[in-house]
């Protein structure tokens, strides 16, 4: 016993069974079997020559429709006019201080292999400022600086901030940082 039931073709005068179904309206969104018609196959063959989608749609109505159709029908901004939040930083909840020491806080020692005690650098106040600017430590190296640089660029930009012009001035700040540093910090 088959649970489907045998549809008549809703086409006039015909006894077929209605296998082929056909929106009754361009507007359906997945609807269930009551929203379509049902035809037999030479019947569906006749409807589907006679389908026209953008029947009853002015020529700006088709147009639009063509254009949102290359995105899917989705939103979409013009490159840069769009701002957004700043993105959170990156480091996370590290209640252990997994980032800071290597380990479990008082375990640190053990599981922190450096050699020997660490240099104390004297460091003049421009140096200092710049390393404040970046958010960096005194003992960062070469390619943490360009890291560093490359991630507040990224979230200080201007066209990502809509021509914000205090995110500009921050930019600026950080630019000058990185060079000062740059000239600084040993290849």
């Amino acid at each position: 016993m088959t649970l489907e039931t045998e549809r008549a073709c809703d086409h006039l005068d015909c006894e077929a069974e209605g296998e082929f179904r056909a929106p009754k309206s361009r507007m359906l969104d997945r609807g269930g079997p009551e929203d379509y018609r049902w035809f037999c196959m030479k019947h569906i063959r006749e409807f589907n020559k006679s389908w026209n989608f953008f029947d009853g749609m002015s020529d700006d109505e088709v147009l639009r429709y063509k254009d949102e159709d290359i995105t899917g029908h989705r939103p979409t901004w013009q490159l840069g006019t769009r701002t957004s939040s700043a993105k959170r930083s990156p480091h996370f909840d590290d209640p252990f201080d997994f980032q800071r020491d290597g380990g479990f806080g008082e375990h640190a020692e053990k599981n922190n292999r450096t050699s020997g005690p660490k240099e104390s650098v004297i460091i003049d106040e421009e140096h200092r400022s710049a390393l404040a600017t970046l958010d960096l430590k005194p003992d960062s190296t070469l390619p943490e600086i360009k890291k560093r640089r490359k991630e507040l660029a990224k979230k200080f930009h201007p066209d990502i901030r809509g021509g914000d012009k205090q995110a500009e001035e921050i930019l600026k700040n950080i630019n000058q940082a990185y060079t000062h540093l740059l000239s600084c910090t040993p290849s």
